[in-house]
């Protein structure tokens, strides 16, 4: 049987590339920006007080955005992902009716 809505299999495929790409990038980023922020702690806590952030400034304002750029970048990993499930499920259950009505067709002619 052969394979319709090539361009929407493309798509969803697309869809889990992306997010992916977005899930490696932001735990890359959160990461990176934790031990940047580790390492620069005393500074940016010195600006931090100077600007009146408090705490937030420097090493825990860092392990707070690492945290917070990693939840979100899973946030949207798993609703492109979905995205991405979504069409592969519609896909496959037009595929599935279209070899119901194959085989009924099939057993109404026998």
């Amino acid at each position: 049987m052969e394979k319709k809505f090539k361009i929407l299999r493309i798509v969803a495929f697309i869809w889990k590339i992306v997010a992916w790409v977005i899930l490696v990038i932001s735990i890359l980023g959160g990461c990176g920006s934790l031990i940047a922020l580790l390492v620069a702690g005393n500074q940016f806590s010195r600006q931090a007080s100077a600007l009146g952030l408090g705490t937030f400034g420097g090493t825990v304002g860092g392990i707070v955005f690492a945290v917070i750029a990693i939840l979100v970048g899973l946030f949207y990993f798993i609703s492109l992902y979905a995205i991405a499930e979504t069409i592969d499920v519609m896909l496959a259950l037009e595929e599935n009716t279209r070899a119901t009505v194959e085989q009924l067709k099939n057993i109404t002619k026998g």
